[in-house]
């Protein structure tokens, strides 16, 4: 079963109207996020509409991430064939300034290398992005707008995506275990307070248990039936951190099911998933 594949595009059917955001981090008082300014929302509901517009007509393009997440190297990212595309929103004024920061570009631009992306910009333009009026936000120019973040080159996905394959990085196998571990804690009617897809930050997954209280979940994954997914190094670590929340452990293993796979798993081929359920690792006394 490819779980992602089942996932529906939280932006719509490209209708035009405007969706709320939810800053699902801010109700984990573990995590310690930014408050998103009114026009960064604002430009990333006007870019996953407009995107979504044109994934919709290519055979499976599908989001991979576009919620609003803290912390995360981008904005949203989506996938099409053997290319992710990795999208960092633009914010420029009326003369084509951007009020990108550096640090902002340069997260992008290393996950972009050590996970095998393709780094976009979408820019979005506004009258006054110190005080802006939101009537005025608008995307820069019609179609994907979509440019590559180093080179400034266009970028049109269906020009560069192909069928060769590519193997799945380590960041792409992290981000489909906690999708599928999300599911699952909604099937259960539990609420996520808050996810992120970071390798380096842990635990992955706040939510709300059956009983009201607010867990965590540590997610992992392995990519061969031979082995089993490992908890981290650092758990007891984490444990401390998170010691006034029950903990979990969801251990997930991917195993392809693609004829020619060769016992590898590669970008948008079908993935059989080995789960068998959250693991209690830490209880509150």
């Amino acid at each position: 079963m490819d779980i992602l594949r089942k996932l529906l595009n939280p932006f719509g059917k490209g209708d035009g109207k405007k969706h709320q955001y939810q800053d699902l981090s801010k109700e984990s008082k573990q995590v310690s996020s930014v408050p998103p300014s009114k026009i960064l929302l604002y430009a990333r509901d006007i870019a996953g509409v407009q995107i979504q517009q044109f994934m919709s007509i290519l055979n499976n393009c599908r989001w991979l991430r576009a919620e609003y997440t803290y912390p995360a190297f981008d904005s949203m990212n989506f996938i099409y064939k053997n290319k992710i595309f990795s999208v960092i929103i633009d914010i420029q004024d009326e003369n084509g300034i951007s009020y990108l920061p550096d640090n902002y570009i340069k997260r992008q631009l290393l996950a972009s290398r050590q996970h095998n992306l393709v780094p976009c910009k979408f820019p979005v333009t506004v009258d006054n992005p110190h005080n802006p009026d939101l009537s005025t936000a608008k995307a820069l120019n019609k179609g994907w707008n979509l440019f590559h973040t180093e080179t400034g080159e266009p970028i049109i996905p269906e020009h560069l995506a192909t069928t060769e394959k590519v193997l799945m990085s380590e960041w792409e196998m992290r981000n489909f275990a906690i999708i599928f571990t999300r599911k699952h804690l909604e099937a259960k009617k539990m609420k996520i307070l808050s996810f992120q897809d970071t390798l380096e930050v842990d635990p992955q997954l706040w939510f709300v248990d059956s009983n009201g209280n607010k867990c965590w979940a540590v997610v992992r994954c392995a990519k061969s039936p031979e082995k089993e997914a490992q908890k981290p190094k650092q758990l007891n670590e984490i444990i401390r951190r998170c010691f006034k929340n029950n903990g979990y452990f969801a251990g997930l293993v991917l195993i392809p099911q693609d004829i020619d796979a060769d016992g590898q798993l590669y970008r948008g081929a079908n993935v059989k998933i080995e789960f068998t359920g959250l693991e209690k690792i830490h209880s509150v006394l």
